[in-house]
C-alpha cells in the first residue's frame, strides 16, 4: 500500500527527472523567442490549459503582451507573434498550429513528442519528456495518464518565468504593479 509520504516522494522525483531532462539550449531559445515576440499566444487543452493560463498570467505580470488562444480578448495572430503550444499531440492542437503558421506566426511546442506531425510545423520544440502515452522516450510515471507532463509543464513555465525575470531585469515590484488590484486584499498585494 502506498502511503502519502511515499507518493509525495515518488511524484517529486518524477518531476525532478523530467525537468532535468530538458535541454538548456532549448530553454534559452524559448526565452529568446518570448523576448522578441510582438504578442505571445498560448494554447493547451484540458488540464494542460492550467499551465497555459498560469504562464500567460506571469508573462502579463512581466509586461509581455500575452493571451490564451480562444479567450474573448485574444487578438488575431500573425507575423512577429509567437504561439506556444503545451503538449501538442491532438488534432485540435494541430489545427491551431497550422492556422498560426499560415498566419505567419512563429511556433514553439512544449512537448514530450517533438517528432510527431505537430513538430514539423514548429519553428522549434522544447522537449519536456513527461509521460503522456507511456512510450520509451518518456519519463514513466506512477500517476495516471498525462499527469506527470501536466505537472512538469506548470513547473517548467514557472522556472522559465524566473529566468525571464533575471535576464530581463524584471523586479518583483514591477510584477506586483501589473497584478490585479481588484482582489480586495487589505493593503494591496502582499
Amino acid at each position: 500500500m502506498n502511503t502519502y509520504k511515499n507518493l509525495v516522494e515518488t511524484v517529486i522525483q518524477e518531476n525532478l527527472k523530467t525537468l532535468l531532462a530538458v535541454n538548456p539550449e532549448q530553454i534559452q531559445e524559448l526565452i529568446s523567442e518570448i523576448k522578441k515576440a510582438k504578442t505571445i499566444q498560448l494554447y493547451g487543452m484540458g488540464r494542460m490549459q492550467l499551465s497555459v493560463r498560469g504562464f500567460a498570467m506571469r508573462l502579463k505580470h512581466m509586461g509581455f503582451d500575452s493571451y490564451v488562444v480562444y479567450d474573448t480578448t485574444t487578438p488575431c495572430i500573425g507575423k512577429g507573434d509567437l504561439l506556444i503550444v503545451h503538449c501538442a499531440v491532438t488534432n485540435a492542437e494541430l489545427n491551431v498550429i497550422q492556422l498560426a503558421k499560415q498566419a505567419g506566426a512563429r511556433i514553439v511546442l512544449l512537448t514530450a513528442h517533438p517528432e510527431n506531425e505537430h513538430g514539423k510545423y514548429a519553428d522549434f520544440c522544447v522537449r519536456v519528456p513527461g509521460q503522456i502515452f507511456g512510450t520509451d522516450t518518456e519519463i514513466h510515471s506512477i500517476q495516471p495518464m498525462s499527469t506527470l507532463l501536466e505537472q512538469s509543464l506548470f513547473l517548467f513555465t514557472d522556472i522559465v518565468t524566473m529566468m525571464l525575470m533575471d535576464q530581463c531585469d524584471i523586479s518583483l515590484d514591477k510584477m506586483k504593479n501589473r497584478h490585479t488590484n481588484l482582489e480586495g486584499l487589505p493593503g494591496g498585494f502582499a
